[in-house]
């Protein structure tokens, strides 16, 4: 158990480094409050998921996570020099649409689903953290365009 502590808040850590603006956030925070960084992002992280598990406005707090992060991360995209990082958000975007459409006809039926504001937070984090919006993206969504291009065009 120790060692995937540790390795979670070395995770926090590059995650920290990765993304200055972030950084310099959770520093004043750390500042203000005498709790070290990665203390303070772990409390963060915790309080967050029990909050996405049984809190008021959850839905709210995941579909905020899902758009703001990624956002900044676009803008960041966008300004860069490096295509890739486009590439890989208009991804994100492409399948977070895709998502918001079949949750939109669903929704009377994940409304049972529990926890399932955590399990969608969960989720979009995996899209933006671990390419996985690239990975839906070339198994399914390309197949449906391409599919749906040949009936219709």
């Amino acid at each position: 158990m120790a060692a995937h502590i540790g390795k979670f808040r070395e995770r926090i850590e590059e995650f920290l480094n990765k993304y200055p603006a972030v950084d310099d956030v959770v520093g004043k925070a750390s500042a203000a409050t005498k709790v070290s960084k990665v203390n303070l992002i772990m409390g963060v992280i915790g309080f967050t998921a029990v909050w996405l598990a049984i809190g008021y406005g959850a839905p709210f707090l995941c579909d905020f996570i899902g758009f703001v992060f990624p956002a900044y991360l676009s803008f960041k995209a966008v300004e860069s020099a490096d295509t890739r990082d486009d590439t890989q958000w208009l991804t994100y975007w492409i399948v977070y649409s895709y998502f918001g459409i079949l949750e939109f006809f669903s929704d009377y039926l994940l409304f049972w689903i529990p926890f399932y504001s955590l399990i969608k937070c969960s989720f979009l984090l995996w899209m933006v953290n671990y390419d996985g919006a690239s990975l839906i993206y070339t198994r399914f969504i390309r197949y449906l365009h391409v599919y749906l291009h040949v009936m219709f065009v």
